[in-house]
């Protein structure tokens, strides 16, 4: 024997180990004992027998024991919840020695085993007393079965042996063994207090528990790896000699057998006793004692046993049990038959479930339901959500057995519990902070499923195979096999999912809640009304003597019609008092009564608790829905967490408080929805119908939570609606009352976030004001800006500076640049407002309001760019700007160039300033940066080109001076090549095309204005280098009219390519003819063959125009023999240029 430092004794030999310690003692001294006198009469009783007056009679007298409760177990799991699903086994020590004695007794076995976690509760069932005893009523379904099942073919003298062993041999063998410990108790005068305090020394130390204990000691065995939690009445004493002894009484004439070797050897285990003292007596009288060590009773003459055995046999049963009895809540008869080899599992809840009318009738169902509610909520209080899978297994068969109607706290705090398990605001927020989706790690990480884990949903078969089970006595000694996963807990799979799985679970637990709190309230007002009403069954005051109410016969026979009349009285108030309770009832049925907790009440608490649950399971869906675009869904259960919060403030406004940044959140997600439901028209249809869709939790809760509320303070906020301006003038709202909330917080980083969010609303109001004003510019009837078009701009551009100032107060450069932005885009849609036309439709000219306008534009977008400062810093906003800022400067100058205000500005003044306005166009219009918007920048440069380019050679044109017109003429030229240059990267053939036929035209009007040939011939001859160059967007023609024969406006295109191929063949054939008459008058030798070669390039040009009929040729034909004709050109034009040089 050894001790440990922490209390714990243990016996340590070669075969075993055990130790032990005492959970809770009922007298923490062992009473001192003395060696009684060799012949004391123990027939006699001594003077104190019975009696409790001193603490060590107590303790003797308690030590006695007496009928075990059927539930002592459960009572001990009670006591010590922590404990479960910790141990293997709860139970008495007295069936602890049934069971490891198993295969060396014959008698009869019969315990009740039910499972909580991983710990298994043992409890004696009397057979006798609860079945064959017919004036027991409680047991009559296990009656039935053990009678069909067990009784069938046993004969009547097999049934008595299963009652308890009451011979009298047997009570008078305990009667002087209980006279033997009150003989051996020392009176505590001549005791010296050294023994008791030796004895306190090597007791371990017990937890302080109530005395209302079954058993004078709990203890906490560890028997090899086998935890136990048992209760023992083993008598221990104590004394200087013999600090801590267990007493036992032997007939001396009677060897000790095994079964009793076995008994002493395992009581003394299970207390941490070291020694045994042995008293023998022949037929009462005391003849001696003897001393043995525990781990000497297995080598005891005539009761050798094994220890190693008793381990095995201890293993399997514990192995066998936990194999099959698997199931929570269930209740199992574990039965072995006298003189039977083989020990049967019954599942009773599975096999007996016909036979019961109600789950009531099992005894075992509330108590066990209470202990599996208790043992879950120990563990979640205690371990928090780490053990989250056993207590949502607890918990749920918890609720398979108690009636809600009865016990309807622990219903709704169960499913309180439950719902904690998946919807908790640390996992809720955790996922928040990290953006996950993901499942909850650190729960799944404690609690692993089995391999092969399956659901605990049990088809037939299964029930089949497991309802029934058994082992062979003479197996339980082998020793154990392997340990495999089968004798793990089959525990549901742990909490785990992502945010939107957990919380639907958790909103299904709610509604089970709140259901189960609303019908308790609902059936305590209506017994309260039926009481003020006089409809409720009388019922008896404890407190008060019931009158007999009688009457002496005289008067009976004295007033025989008084009492007629009475009679008729009362059975007419019977009458209308039964109406009134009809019309009562049926008002009851007519109208919804208003039914609301009281404070201060568990149903107040429990709802509140659960209305702040379905809060955060709404508002978290809801937050998962929004990042899905599901913006439908999404509004609707913000709608149903707002609707729990106003309940949940209306009952509790201090909760509500509490709960201020929760709401803060639900209104910043609110207007985030709002927000969306504007940038997603087109599907507002299908988000209303997810919108209206309600579950059956949802609606229990929505009906939960309408018995609380007058009238919803939110709807405003979460009510659906297709209107743009009221989705956002109410998300706009939502931002600011979460600013106000988040501001008595100080949490800077939300209020920056809600700001920005404001002005992004402030923005899109903006904007949609803006739009409204284009539509009503747009129409058919516009005739000037209206009153109606001047208060939009007002209010649009009032939005976008309050915009700017929100983003101002964060310092958004970026934010206040996009709407700086918008007010020159505003600015550009009032100036397209003060368009003009004539009576025929026609456009007048560009007027100064128009200009006005557009300049400011351009303020505002310049200012928007220096507020950036550079592109470096943000070059998605710069660009987008700039773009703007050139599209600005673009549109004036070709409105200004199309539509010339020449009543009030003179030709000059206004060639220069369109030439201003598009270098600044060109300017903002970045061509060389690698961009999406670099090709528009290059086809816009190239038009700007090219509309300088005509506008210098229409000014060529009008122009007398000589020195100025070859200045123009210079100018137009180099725009012109820049417009070819832009319209060739950017594929615009057409354009490159009409650029270069505009190029021949200028020559032509220089060549009418010369009079010396050889500066005609020049000409000409440029006028055919800038027809040759028409080669190449003659080749991109060709290959668009190939590739997009089939789109939309490929007609247009054809019809323009047309008209230009035949201006195309008309120059060439006008170039080539004077070219052949001016080389003919010169009457020179050395360019008669240049002379010929240029008629025969005029006759193919003849051959080519002559070939289209008056229907017009396909435009592809056309294109190649052109193409083909200038390429010829080309290689005489080389030809021509190597003769020049030789």
């Amino acid at each position: 024997m050894s001790e440990t430092d922490n209390g714990y004794t243990a016996f340590k030999d070669t075969e075993v180990k055990s130790t032990a310690v005492v959970k809770y003692c009922r007298y923490e001294t062992p009473a001192t004992y003395m060696q009684l006198q060799k012949n004391t009469d123990l027939k006699e009783p001594p003077s104190n027998w019975l009696r409790g007056g001193s603490e060590e009679e107590c303790y003797v007298k308690d030590m006695q024991g007496g009928k075990r409760s059927e539930f002592s177990s459960i009572k001990m799991a009670h006591r010590s919840p922590d404990l479960v699903d910790e141990l293997d086994v709860i139970s008495d020590s007295e069936n602890i020695k049934k069971l490891l004695k198993l295969p060396y007794s014959k008698g009869h076995v019969s315990m009740m085993v039910h499972r909580v976690g991983k710990t298994l509760l043992l409890d004696d069932f009397d057979v006798h007393r609860h079945l064959l005893r017919q004036q027991e009523e409680d047991w009559e379904w296990m009656r039935k079965f053990y009678c069909e099942t067990v009784e069938q073919n046993k004969a009547e003298k097999e049934r008595v042996c299963l009652r308890k062993n009451n011979s009298r041999n047997f009570l008078q063998n305990r009667n002087m063994f209980s006279k033997f410990l009150y003989y051996s108790i020392q009176d505590n005068s001549g005791h010296s207090s050294e023994g008791g305090k030796e004895s306190k020394q090597l007791l371990p130390e017990s937890e302080q528990e109530p005395r209302n204990g079954e058993f004078q000691r709990t203890v906490i065995w560890n028997f090899e790896d086998i935890r136990m939690l048992i209760g023992t009445d083993l008598p221990i004493f104590g004394g200087e000699a013999r600090p801590c002894v267990s007493l036992r009484l032997r007939d001396t004439s009677k060897p000790i057998n095994v079964l009793t070797g076995i008994d002493y050897w395992l009581d003394n285990l299970m207390c941490n006793v070291p020694e045994l003292a042995m008293c023998y007596h022949l037929d009462g009288i005391v003849q001696k004692y003897e001393l043995f060590k525990t781990e000497e009773i297995p080598n005891l003459e005539s009761s050798k046993f094994s220890p190693t055995v008793v381990k095995d046999i201890a293993q399997n049963i514990l192995s066998f049990l936990k194999s099959n009895a698997t199931k929570e809540g269930h209740t199992y008869w574990l039965f072995k038959e006298t003189d039977n080899d083989v020990v049967k599992l019954y599942d009773l809840t599975t096999l007996c479930a016909d036979d019961m009318n109600d789950k009531m009738d099992n005894p075992f169902t509330v108590p066990v339901g209470m202990l599996l509610y208790k043992v879950a909520y120990n563990m979640w209080q205690s371990s928090g959500r780490k053990k989250s899978g056993t207590i949502r297994t607890l918990l749920k068969n918890a609720l398979k057995l108690l009636d809600r109607d009865k016990f309807s706290q622990v219903t709704a705090s169960a499913y309180f519990i439950l719902c904690d398990l998946f919807v908790n605001e640390e996992f809720l927020s955790s996922v928040q902070e990290q953006n996950l989706v993901s499942s909850d790690e650190s729960d799944c990480e404690e609690e692993q499923q089995p391999h092969g884990w399956v659901e605990d949903e049990d088809d037939d078969e299964e029930k089949t195979v497991k309802a029934q089970t058994s082992v062979a006595v003479k197996t339980l000694r082998l020793p154990e096999k392997e340990k495999n996963d089968v004798n793990e807990v089959l525990r549901f799979p742990p909490v785990c999912g992502n945010v939107e799985d957990r919380c639907l679970e958790g909103l299904k637990f709610i509604a089970e809640g709140l259901k189960c709190i609303d019908s308790e309230v609902k059936e305590i007002k209506k017994r309260r009304e039926m009481q003020e009403h006089g409809m409720a069954p009388k019922t008896c005051n404890p407190y008060q003597a019931i009158p007999l109410h009688y009457q002496p016969i005289s008067e009976l026979d004295l007033k025989p019609d008084f009492v007629h009349e009475d009679k008729e009285n009362d059975d007419s108030f019977a009458s209308s008092e039964s109406r009134e309770r009809s019309d009562s009832l049926v008002l009851l049925k007519k109208d919804k009564v208003k039914v609301t907790v009281s404070p201060g009440t568990w149903h107040y608490n429990s709802k509140v608790l659960l209305l702040r649950k379905g809060v955060l399971a709404y508002y978290s869906i809801a937050d998962a829905k929004n990042s899905l675009f599901k913006y439908g869904q999404a509004l609707k259960y913000v709608r149903l967490a707002l609707l729990c919060f106003d309940a949940m403030r209306t009952l509790c406004p201090q909760k509500g408080q509490e709960s201020d940044p929760l709401l803060e959140m639900m209104y910043s997600l609110t207007g985030d929805i709002r927000l969306m439901l504007t940038q997603n028209v087109n599907q507002l249809q299908v988000y209303e119908e997810a919108y209206r869709y309600m579950s059956e939790y949802d609606s229990v809760i929505l009906e939960s939570v309408s018995l609380e509320l007058q009238e919803f303070s939110f709807e405003w906020a979460c009510q659906f609606s297709s209107g743009t301006e009221k989705n956002l003038t109410d998300a706009l709202h939502c931002y600011q009352l979460a600013l106000e909330i988040s501001q008595r917080y100080n949490n800077t980083e939300k209020q920056e976030s809600l700001i920005k969010r404001q002005g992004n609303v402030r923005n899109e109001l903006g904007v949609l004001y803006m739009n409204q004003a284009a539509v009503l510019t747009n129409e058919a009837s516009f005739e000037g800006p209206s009153k109606q078009v001047e208060d939009l701009w007002k209010t649009s551009q009032t939005c976008f500076e309050r915009g700017i100032m929100l983003f101002d107060s964060v310092s958004d450069e970026a934010n206040i640049a996009l709407l700086t932005s918008n007010i020159g885009r505003l600015m550009r849609l009032c100036a397209q407002a003060f368009v003009q036309y004539v009576d025929g439709g026609q456009r007048r000219e560009f007027s100064a309001q128009e200009r006005v306008y557009y300049s400011k534009a351009c303020d505002f977008y310049k200012k928007a760019l220096s507020i950036i400062s550079s592109r470096s810093k943000n070059p998605t906003i710069w660009d987008s700007v700039s773009w703007e800022l050139s599209s600005t400067y673009f549109a004036m100058a070709s409105l200004l160039q199309d539509y010339a205000p020449l009543s009030t500005q003179a030709q000059e003044q206004i060639e220069k300033d369109v030439t201003n306005l598009m270098v600044k166009t060109l300017k903002y219009c970045d061509v060389e940066t690698a961009s999406p918007r670099q090709a528009a920048c290059q086809y816009r440069a190239a038009t700007i080109h090219h509309r300088l380019a005509s506008l210098y050679h229409n000014a060529y044109r009008n122009q007398l001076a000589e020195q100025k017109k070859k200045h123009l003429r210079t100018l137009a030229e180099l725009h012109y090549e820049k417009a070819s240059h832009f319209f060739k990267l950017v594929d615009s053939w057409s354009e490159q095309l009409r650029v270069q036929l505009e190029r021949v035209a200028m020559c032509e009007f220089q060549f009418n204005g010369q009079t010396s040939v050889p500066a005609k011939i020049k000409t000409l001859t440029v006028a055919l280098d800038h027809i040759l160059h028409c080669v190449e967007p003659l080749s991109g023609i060709e290959r668009h009219i190939t590739d997009q024969e089939e789109a939309d406006d490929f007609q247009g295109y054809v019809d323009e390519c047309q008209k230009l191929l035949s201006i195309l063949s008309s120059r060439l054939h006008f170039v080539l003819l004077n070219i052949v008459k001016l080389q003919k008058s010169q009457n020179k030798k050395s360019k008669q063959q240049h002379v010929d070669v240029y008629k025969q390039l005029y006759a193919k040009s003849l051959q080519v125009e002559e070939s289209v009929d008056s229907e017009g040729r396909p435009l592809l034909d056309r294109c190649q023999n052109t193409l083909k004709v200038l390429r010829d050109l080309v290689q005489l034009q080389h030809s021509i240029a190597r003769d020049t040089d030789l």
